[in-house]
């Protein structure tokens, strides 16, 4: 029954990508910030969506947090699920992702159109000179730049190290960091498209502040993370209760 709801759900997912795409495709070519409302609407529709047909909830702890002008959001990977949510809530985000994403029909057209930042994994020290200059100038413009140090993906339970990239940006746009910790993993299973009933919860923790050595910031960023997972929180509790 499950997988029957993640297929709908897929279909789901999808033409609401063709949908929105077309329909609201006017909206795009008016304005950015016009073309960002419809993929900010666009991305509370499918978490809307993904409740409705999977079961999958959430739940955001540190509102309080939540950060309203030009800074970093660094959080871990593991589904699609939390740059969507991450897209919904923040007040004006933009999303560094690889480039393929932009290449996809439709949907590549309105990553780019509200924003968002492509990155070349392949383009070497330029490709790097020019993501960290794009998003200087967004955090200028008091954007939200939201990066996943651990560059791809990873499974629940696992951590990986981050990449020196968002040290990188850190430094050149003297910008505060808002770290993010989640289990979207759980419930939106990767890889697959398996959906699981349950509640993720999204934490929003306090910022580091902008000026410190990027060896130390990035330190500091992976332990706040990583500490505050809750599927690594999940695993410490019951391998201590093991331990008793």
């Amino acid at each position: 029954m499950q997988r029957l709801r993640s297929i709908v759900f897929s279909i789901f997912f999808v033409a609401s990508v063709v949908i929105t795409g077309f329909f609201a495709g006017p909206a795009a070519l008016f304005s950015a910030n016009a073309a960002r409302k419809v993929a900010k609407a666009w991305s509370q529709t499918i978490l809307f969506g993904v409740r409705i047909i999977t079961g999958i909830s959430y739940k955001i702890e540190g509102v309080e947090n939540i950060p309203q002008h030009g800074c970093i959001v660094a959080a871990n990977h593991q589904s699609q699920w939390e740059t969507i949510a991450l897209f919904a809530h923040l007040p004006n985000p933009v999303i560094i992702a690889k480039q393929e994403l932009f290449d996809i029909p439709v949907y590549g057209w309105w990553l780019r159109r509200v924003g968002n930042i492509p990155v070349d994994r392949r383009g070497g020290a330029k490709a790097l000179r020019t993501l960290r200059a794009d998003a200087a100038a967004h955090i200028a413009k008091g954007d939200q730049i939201v990066v996943f140090p651990e560059s791809t993906r990873g499974r629940v339970g696992e951590s990986r190290r981050f990449h020196p990239g968002v040290a990188g940006i850190y430094a050149s746009s003297d910008a505060a960091c808002t770290p993010v910790a989640h289990d979207s993993g759980r419930y939106w299973r990767f890889p697959g498209s398996l959906k699981v009933p349950g509640q993720i919860i999204l934490r929003f923790l306090p910022p580091i502040a902008a000026g410190l050595d990027r060896k130390i910031f990035l330190r500091e960023l992976q332990n706040q993370i990583v500490n505050a997972r809750p599927d690594l929180e999940t695993q410490k509790m019951a391998s201590h209760e093991s331990n008793e």
